[in-house]
């Protein structure tokens, strides 16, 4: 099985600058409030690859470290992302900010989840992640534990 922490390696080596800490106390800035423009996020490349081969995921994390716990993370797909079959260690939740996403079990009919769309994944729950619109997908998704992905999926 081959599992790698990749998507959540990405945002540990990119947007460090303004990430918060879970683990620091007194919270990070003196304890002051944070706010994050978008032109500030500096997106890196995950390394991860649809089925095409091509497509990718770039990321950013913006609250700590998904490769050692709880973060929230901004996910950019290519359009026409589709990922292979695969799972994750952990529940993680999801909003869609921007493209229309699918993110679905095999069997089961996908349902297009538009900007401002909500989901939920199981741990451990095979499925698959696809962007089917033309301009590419950005999500954010919030953990509170690390992100894995595990192919082939930890269950089926």
């Amino acid at each position: 099985m081959l599992s790698f922490l990749a998507f959540a390696a990405l945002a540990s080596v990119g947007f460090k600058a303004h990430a918060q800490s879970v683990t620091s106390y007194p919270p990070l800035n003196g304890g002051k409030s944070v706010s994050i423009s978008p032109s500030q996020f500096k997106f890196t490349d995950t390394k991860i690859r649809g089925v095409d081969g091509k497509a990718k995921i770039e990321s950013v994390d913006v609250y700590s470290d998904p490769t050692t716990g709880q973060h929230t993370t901004f996910s950019k797909f290519s359009p026409g992302f589709k990922s292979k079959l695969h799972s994750h260690s952990h529940d993680y939740y999801a909003v869609v900010i921007k493209g229309e996403l699918e993110n679905y079990e095999p069997g089961v009919k996908p349902v297009k989840l538009l900007p401002g769309s909500y989901f939920y994944q199981r741990a451990r729950k095979a499925h698959i992640t696809e962007c089917v619109s033309k301009e590419g997908c950005l999500i954010f998704v919030a953990q509170s534990t690390q992100m894995d992905v595990n192919i082939p999926p930890l269950e089926k």
